[in-house]
Order: C-alpha cells, then sequence, then structure tokens
C-alpha cells in the first residue's frame, strides 16, 4: 500500500517539475502570443514556475516516508486541492480551457483521494 502510493506520487511529482521548468525558461511564451504578454505577468509566471519546482523537491523528500509526513502531505496536498478549485472557477467562469489544462484540473481536484490514501497507512511519528 505504501509503495503504491510513493509510486503514484513520484510520477505526478514529476508533471509539475517539468511544466515549472519550461515555465521558469520560456517563460509566458509557450502559452500566450507575443503581443499578449506583459513583462510583469511573464515575471510572476516564472516566479511561480519556481515555488513548482520546489514542490516537487519537497514531494521527493517526502516520499520515502510518506507515513511519517501526514501534515505536510496534508498542507501540499490542499494546495494542489484548492489550486484546482481555482482552474475549476476559471473553467466554469472564463470557459473550457485547452484538454491538457482539464486534465490537469482532474488531477487536482482528485488529490484528496490520495490524502485518505496516505491516511491509511500504519501510523509513525508525524513531522
Amino acid at each position: 500500500m505504501k509503495l503504491g502510493l510513493q509510486i503514484v506520487l513520484g510520477i505526478l511529482s514529476v508533471i509539475p517539475l517539468v511544466v515549472s521548468i519550461l515555465g521558469v525558461t520560456q517563460g509566458l511564451a509557450l502559452r500566450l502570443p507575443e503581443e499578449a504578454i506583459t513583462p510583469q505577468f511573464d515575471s510572476q509566471y516564472r516566479y511561480i514556475m519556481g515555488y513548482y519546482i520546489s514542490l516537487s523537491l519537497v514531494a521527493w523528500w517526502m516520499i520515502p516516508q510518506i507515513e511519517r509526513h501526514r501534515t505536510l502531505f496534508r498542507l501540499i496536498g490542499g494546495g494542489v486541492f484548492f489550486g484546482g478549485i481555482g482552474r475549476a472557477l476559471s473553467w466554469w467562469s472564463v470557459g473550457s480551457p485547452n484538454p491538457l489544462t482539464m486534465f490537469f484540473t482532474v488531477l487536482e481536484l482528485s488529490f484528496p483521494l490520495l490524502m485518505i490514501w496516505q491516511a491509511k497507512l500504519p501510523r509513525r511519528q508525524d513531522v
């Protein structure tokens, strides 16, 4: 049960890492036409992508002893879930995003299932 969760989290943590590295190095040019990009918007986007890189690194640090990091996992999971809520609100109010973003939204909104999975692991000292 623990190994399965570790594998799933390891795979899922690669997604924000790859997307973030591309975001930091290439900025909004990956997503928007050049005329739509402002320096402030590009700067903010690259800054946020830096946070996603650190999120992947924290996940990798946590994965080997996932049963010990309940509080940290729930904090990170809550952030991922609320990010998905934000995407869902955008989807509802602005319109459907591209299929890849729809996929990410579903993953993010499903994150509480991983938190339930982690909660079922044998308890050890919380870190």
